[in-house]
C-alpha cells in the first residue's frame, strides 16, 4: 500500500463502517491541524479508485473522507477543498482563540456591550442562519447562551480534573447569567457587515451548530468541483455524497453507536446499535455520554436546556437524518432537549428523520427512519 501525504500525519485509518462519535462538542480548543491522503485500494477494471483522506484539529476533532475518484490528484483536489474550508470556518467560528488579521466570534464576544465588530460575510451568513432556525427548532438551540454554557463548561472541566471536588453550579449563578441570553440582543447589520452584542455580559456559543453548518458548505463546494461519491465523517457529523462507486452498493452505510456500551465500555458486545443506508444526506447524533462529568454519582452532560438551565436528560442519544448537515446539526440538539412529541413535530416541519434512544433501552423512531434502517426496517446497502 502506498502512502501519499501532503501535511503532517494521518490521524486514523479508514474503516468499512463509519460510526458517528455522537457526543456533541461545543468549543474549539486545538486548531493545530494535520492532513494526510492514503490510497486504500485500487481498481483493475477501469472503475474509479477508492481513496481516504484524514485530518485532525479542526473544530477540536478528527475527520475522515472516503470517496471514489478517477485519480489521486482528483481526490486530493476534493479533500483539500473540504480541509481548507473547514480550516477557515474553524477559525472564524472559534470563541476561545484569537488569530492575526481575523475578527472571529471571540472578537465579537470580547466586544459585547462595547462596539459592533466588522466580520467576514461568512460569519454574517452563519449567524443569520442560526437566528432564522431558532424558531424552527422550537427555541431549543440558542447561540446566545454563551454566558450560561461557559459556567457549565468551567464546572465540568474542574469536575473532570478533580472528580472528588465535582459540584454543580448554583441556580442563582445560572439565572444571573441567563439575564444575558436573549437572542434579540444579537444585532446583525448585514449592510455594514458588523455584529454587536448589546449586553456587556452576553456571549455567543455556536458549538451545537457550527461544525455541521461549515461541513455542508465545504461539501457543496467540493461537489461543485466534481466530487460525486464520498462519505465524510467530521467528528461524528456524517455527510454522504452520491453512492459508493464499487459496482455493488447503492447507498453508504452509517453506523449508529450504542450509547450504553460507550458509557459502560462493555467488551464483546456490538458497539453499533443500528446501521442506516443513505445517499446525499447527513447523519448527526447528539448524546449524553461523551462529554460529561459526575456529581454524587449522577452523570451531567454538556447539552443544556434553555428553559431549566440544566443538562437535558430525557435520552441517551438522538440521531437525525436530513439533506442538509447544518440543519441536521441544529435539529439533533433540539431533539435531544425536547420531549419526543415536540421532536416529532420538528422533524415533520423540517423533513427530517430521527431515532431516539432512551436510558431504559426504549427505542423510538420516525417512519422515514425505519425505511433507511438495517435493524428496524431490514434495509441494506444494495437496496435501491
Amino acid at each position: 500500500m502506498r502512502s501519499l501525504r501532503y501535511a503532517q500525519r494521518p490521524s486514523f485509518y479508514a474503516r468499512g463502517l463509519m460510526a458517528p462519535v455522537t457526543g456533541k462538542r461545543r468549543y474549539f480548543r486545538s486548531i493545530t491541524c494535520s492532513l494526510a491522503l492514503i490510497i486504500i485500494c485500487s481498481s483493475c477494471d477501469g472503475n474509479p479508485m477508492k481513496y481516504t483522506a484524514e485530518f485532525e484539529g479542526l473544530f477540536d476533532t478528527h475527520a475522515e473522507i472516503v470517496g471514489y475518484a478517477s485519480s489521486q490528484s482528483e481526490f486530493t483536489k476534493y479533500s483539500k477543498t473540504i480541509y481548507d474550508e473547514m480550516s477557515e470556518y474553524s477559525r472564524l467560528f472559534d470563541i476561545y482563540n484569537n488569530y492575526d488579521g481575523i475578527n472571529n466570534l471571540k472578537t465579537v464576544n470580547d466586544n459585547a456591550g462595547i462596539a459592533p465588530v466588522a466580520v467576514d460575510e461568512k460569519i454574517i451568513s452563519f449567524l443569520i442562519f442560526c437566528v432564522e432556525n431558532y424558531a424552527v427548532a422550537e427555541y431549543k438551540v440558542n447561540i446566545a447562551m454563551g454566558s450560561v454554557l461557559s459556567i457549565w463548561h468551567d464546572y465540568r472541566e474542574r469536575g473532570v480534573v478533580d472528580p472528588k471536588a465535582a459540584e454543580l453550579p448554583g441556580i442563582a449563578e445560572l439565572e444571573a447569567a441567563a439575564l444575558n441570553i436573549d437572542i434579540k440582543n444579537l444585532i446583525i447589520d448585514k449592510d455594514a457587515g458588523t455584529v454587536f452584542l448589546k449586553n456587556k455580559g452576553m456571549s455567543l456559543d455556536v458549538g451545537a451548530i457550527a461544525k455541521g453548518y461549515a461541513l455542508e458548505l465545504a461539501v457543496k463546494d467540493a461537489q461543485a468541483m466534481g466530487m460525486m461519491s464520498a462519505i465524510i465523517n467530521m467528528g461524528g457529523n456524517i455527510v454522504a455524497v452520491g453512492k459508493p462507486l464499487d459496482g455493488v452498493r447503492q447507498r453508504w452505510g452509517v453506523g449508529v453507536q450504542n450509547p450504553d456500551l460507550i458509557v459502560s465500555r462493555t467488551r464483546g458486545d456490538d458497539p453499533i446499535l443500528d446501521t442506516v443506508f443513505v445517499n446525499d444526506r447527513a447523519v448527526v447524533s447528539s448524546g449524553d455520554y461523551q462529554r460529561y462529568y459526575i456529581v454524587d454519582g449522577v452523570r451531567y452532560n454538556h447539552i443544556i436546556d434553555p428553559e431549566t438551565l440544566m443538562p437535558a436528560g430525557r435520552y441517551a442519544s438522538v440521531t437525525v437524518i436530513h439533506g442538509d448537515s447544518g440543519i441536521a446539526d441544529y435539529i439533533s440538539t433540539a431533539l435531544f432537549i425536547a420531549d419526543e412529541s415536540k421532536g416529532r413535530a420538528i422533524c415533520k416541519k423540517n423533513g427530517a428523520e430521527a431515532l431516539w434512544v432512551y436510558h431504559n433501552g426504549k427505542i423510538s423512531f420516525t417512519d422515514g427512519y425505519k425505511d433507511l434502517s438495517k435493524v428496524y426496517g431490514g434495509y441494506s446497502s444494495i437496496d435501491g
